[in-house]
């Protein structure tokens, strides 16, 4: 059989030595000047549009994705391909009903709307719910990460994750988020030129290029995009621009990762730009990602004594960096591969530990006038944190790969659990009648709900943020009505259409 290339050179491997210590530099570079807990989980609010677009993208492009879309479209066809399409009404939705509101109350976590809004239990619950969702997301990029690094050097699974979570984590909790964000732009740009150079070389290697790959990843079944079946046990087209929508204004409304980009921009406005180059640049790179698996499928269509029989789809993507590409070439795209997820590794283990601190920490233990003294030991706290979180996010790593093909543990994990968050979420911005206790209740019985579909059906996991969401609303408006109207102090400033007074003149 051959397998092209040797592999690894002394070239990549330089390369990648050198790209990791230099994230590592960059993060530590940012421990002094931090004085709060404000500095070091939201950077003093100072973010402006550029840095603050090219992090949130890096961040939502992890491993999962760089790996994972490529590997969906080898195992099954390009029907997921249609969800970038929603980034262009999710967004704008997410600014109006969201951020522009969160902003305006100058919050840190998002989760402390929950109980200006509503109640302590909520805000606890749902806080609670964020993290652990978040820490098994974690735990799959660095898995999917794993998976690459396997590919170049033969090292087991466990070896990759223990190096990857332990660099990242460490940076993480020295520089706060001024260093999660300025290596999101570092590496933005690496994980760019990672995609750019596979999906030149993939494409260039089939004699014919794209009209070739097309015709081949035809022949075997992997083209097709629109499917506009409504059986909810498929992956269909509609299934995936609905579930899609729900996905992403779950990620971009109410998740802690996302949310706390934007609460660190120094005006609405910065968010709104932000946004404009966010929709304009997402769609793209999926859509690359995804034509760099078909052809991965015209490749070794052509090819089919270089890849090893049996090979599962999530390994293709990284097979053909190592023994495809030419040296230099192979160590910058495992060096973008490394640079998503640890984008990704270091802005939730920053974003998990300002739940447990705002949250928890300083809702229980810190209340009252601050000083320098109790903000000098909430930094100490939230550094401390910042490790022990990154621990069970890499420990977890570990066993995650047990569960299924990577794109789809994610999806999983968003739809499961997202969809009633996002519901209590809507339910306090949208309803002026909803209350804490029937909202509360209304939660339970959603994820009840989502648990039964998931567990006691075959619906596709596309549904189940929007079943999640809809179970929630409904219950949650109908609980409400059982127990007293809110008072008049819990709606004017929270919920719309009443707007949010915004610090800024950008709003």
């Amino acid at each position: 059989m051959n397998t092209g290339t040797i592999g690894f050179t002394t070239l990549d491997w330089t390369i990648l030595v050198v790209y990791v210590a230099g994230s590592a530099a960059l993060g530590s570079l940012f421990v002094r000047g931090q004085k709060s807990s404000e500095d070091f989980f939201l950077a003093g609010r100072s973010l402006w549009w550029f840095p603050m677009a090219l992090s949130v993208i890096a961040t939502d492009f992890s491993a999962i994705s760089f790996l994972g879309i490529p590997g969906y479209v080898v195992a099954r066809d390009l029907v997921l391909d249609v969800q970038p399409l929603v980034f262009l009404w999710v967004l704008p939705l997410a600014q109006l009903l969201f951020l522009r509101m969160f902003h305006g109350l100058e919050l840190i976590s998002a989760y402390e709307y929950l109980e200006r809004r509503f109640n302590l239990p909520l805000r606890t619950a749902c806080s609670l719910l964020f993290i652990c969702v978040r820490t098994g997301w974690m735990a799959t990029a660095l898995y999917a990460t794993s998976v690459a690094l396997t590919q170049v050097a033969g090292w087991q699974t466990s070896s990759c994750i223990l190096v990857i979570g332990g660099i990242t984590t460490v940076y993480s909790a020295l520089g706060g988020m001024k260093a999660v964000i300025w290596t999101d732009v570092a590496q933005f740009f690496v994980f760019m030129a990672g995609i750019a150079l596979v999906f030149a070389r993939s494409l260039g290697s089939v004699p014919g290029g794209i009209v070739e790959v097309w015709h081949a990843a035809a022949r075997h079944g992997h083209t097709r995009i629109f499917d506009w079946n409504l059986d909810p046990t498929r992956v269909s087209s509609f299934g995936v621009l609905i579930g899609g929508t729900f996905l992403v204004l779950i990620s971009y409304g109410v998740d802690q990762i996302i949310i706390q980009r934007y609460l660190s921009a120094r005006s609405s406005a910065e968010i709104r730009r932000s946004m404009v180059l966010q929709m304009s640049v997402t769609p793209v790179i999926m859509w690359m990602l995804a034509l760099t698996g078909l052809a991965l499928v015209g490749f070794y269509s052509r090819f089919p004594d270089r890849i090893p029989r049996g090979l599962e789809a999530d390994k293709w993507f990284p097979y053909f960096i190592v023994h495809e590409l030419p040296p230099g070439v192979s160590g910058t795209v495992i060096a973008g591969v490394f640079a998503a997820t640890m984008s990704s590794i270091s802005s939730g283990v920053n974003s998990i530990t300002a739940a447990c601190v705002i949250d928890f920490y300083r809702r229980f233990f810190g209340r009252g006038a601050r000083s320098d003294a109790q903000d000098a030991r909430e930094l100490r706290i939230s550094r401390a944190l910042t490790l022990f979180w990154g621990l069970v996010a890499t420990l977890l790593g570990l066993v995650v790969g047990r569960i299924g093909v990577i794109t789809l543990i994610a999806k999983t994990l968003s739809g499961f659990f997202g969809g009633v968050l996002l519901g209590v979420f809507l339910l306090g911005i949208l309803s002026r009648r909803s209350n804490g206790p029937g909202v509360f209740l209304g939660g339970l019985l959603g994820f009840a709900t989502i648990a039964a579909v998931g567990l006691g059906t075959r619906v596709n996991l596309f549904w189940y943020a929007p079943i999640g969401v809809a179970s929630t609303v409904a219950a949650g408006a109908l609980l409400s009505l059982a127990f007293p109207p809110p008072a008049t102090d819990k709606l004017e400033r929270y919920t719309l259409p009443r707007r949010a007074p915004d610090r800024s003149t950008g709003a």
